[in-house]
């Protein structure tokens, strides 16, 4: 086994390509230790979409940011993210929760969250 797929897979909290469905792709379509793209899919494509239908997309992702930010910037201000808190949750924060939340996301310190941001905050939960 290469040192790319042995790298990913000790890393990964749960893989998705366990070693022993390598051995099993590798000994199913021979072709001297290669696998081409077409065979992987096949073996794997099942699997993936199994244990990935519960995540969100990127476009899921890009429409929830935009329901924050308001004036389509790219950034969701202070304003913006209090406005959606109320609007969109419905939750009315206390004063310094909102402070605090927006020092907690955006992780660069520009005083607004960017996409990238957003979207840690929300796998990070």
């Amino acid at each position: 086994m290469g040192p790319e797929i042995t790298s990913v897979t000790s890393r990964a909290k749960k893989p998705y390509v366990r070693k022993k469905d390598i051995i099993l792709l590798l000994c199913k379509y021979g072709g001297g230790g290669h696998v081409d793209f077409d065979d992987f899919c096949e073996l794997m494509g099942p699997r993936m979409l199994a244990e990935t239908a519960h995540m969100v997309g990127l476009k899921e992702l890009r429409c929830a940011f935009k329901q924050f930010d308001c004036d389509g910037d790219g950034k969701i201000t202070h304003d913006e993210l209090k406005e959606g808190m109320k609007n969109l949750l419905g939750e009315k924060l206390k004063k310094g929760e909102l402070e605090e939340i927006l020092s907690d996301i955006d992780l660069n310190k520009d005083g607004s969250i960017d996409f990238d941001e957003f979207v840690m905050m929300l796998s990070a939960r």
